[in-house]
């Protein structure tokens, strides 16, 4: 009788083991290769000559996040270029590249905020993951819009920062579709103002905010600072804002000669130009 005990127990630890291996999915590493127009290489991952700073991937099954995969080392050899273990089935990807300042991420609410926007690029991949499944190239799309200002007239003795207060601002995304979030109004944007440019005239500062496919328009006052006092400020009305397109104003800041410009950057795609 102890015989048979033994044998039945061995069989049920063998069946156990092979009901493991039989309910266990499999998995296959995919390297995924960041790409894009934008980009001088993939390794670099840079964009108009900045390299981005953070890559994320997050990998979802049946609308579970069940990874994150996140990159915030511009010097590795993988950078833009992650392998990560995929279970078989479909799953879908969503992957973003940036390099804003101290980023936020809430994956419960899915979404990227950052202290300070800057260029920063996305893509929602769906893909069947089995035996036969390769390396995948992902191309990358820009969810930014870009304020330009150029200051024809020289800058201003004393001058140490350039303040640019928006009436509304957008500082994250929703990771999944793109769309612009973490709205605010009337928050002050400080750029420092190096002290060789004092004196000088034809400089120039940029911000950035996330922005739909859709135009909208906001009101943006540009405000030079000696650090305590202002020194002299416009405002220019009804600025347009979209997607993957520069807005670019020139004009006086210091002596008001009442003219302003708008030009067009074609390094992006359908810019908007204007002045103040």
């Amino acid at each position: 009788m102890k015989k048979i005990l033994s044998l039945l127990a061995a069989g049920a630890l063998l069946f156990a083991a092979c009901y493991k291996d039989a309910t266990e999915t499999p998995t296959k590493s995919i390297t995924f290769s960041c790409s894009g127009d934008w980009m001088q290489n993939t390794k670099d991952l840079t964009a108009n000559g900045s390299a981005m700073t953070d890559v994320w991937v997050f990998d979802y099954v049946d609308n579970t996040l069940v990874q994150t995969i996140h990159q915030d080392d511009n010097t590795a050899a993988d950078f833009g270029s992650p392998s990560i273990d995929l279970s078989f089935g479909t799953h879908t990807l969503y992957f973003v590249a940036s390099r804003g300042l101290t980023p936020t991420v809430n994956t419960t609410a899915h979404t990227i905020t950052w202290v300070k926007p800057y260029d920063t690029f996305h893509k929602a991949l769906t893909l069947t993951v089995d035996n036969t499944t390769g390396s995948q190239a992902v191309t990358l799309e820009r969810m930014v819009g870009k304020l330009k200002m150029t200051i024809n007239d020289a800058i201003a003795t004393g001058t140490t920062q350039f303040i640019v207060t928006p009436a509304t601002w957008y500082y994250g995304m929703d990771y999944t579709d793109g769309s612009p979030t973490a709205s605010a109004s009337n928050q002050a944007i400080t750029i420092s103002c190096p002290s060789n440019y004092v004196g000088e005239s034809g400089k120039y500062l940029t911000v950035f905010t996330f922005s739909s496919s859709a135009q909208w328009h906001t009101n943006v006052t540009l405000a030079a600072s000696n650090g305590t006092n202002t020194i002299s400020s416009v405002t220019i009305s009804n600025v347009p804002f979209q997607r993957n397109r520069s807005t670019e104003y020139s004009g006086n800041l210091f002596t008001n000669n009442g003219s302003s410009t708008l030009t067009l950057n074609d390094t992006w795609s359908d810019p908007i130009t204007g002045t103040w």
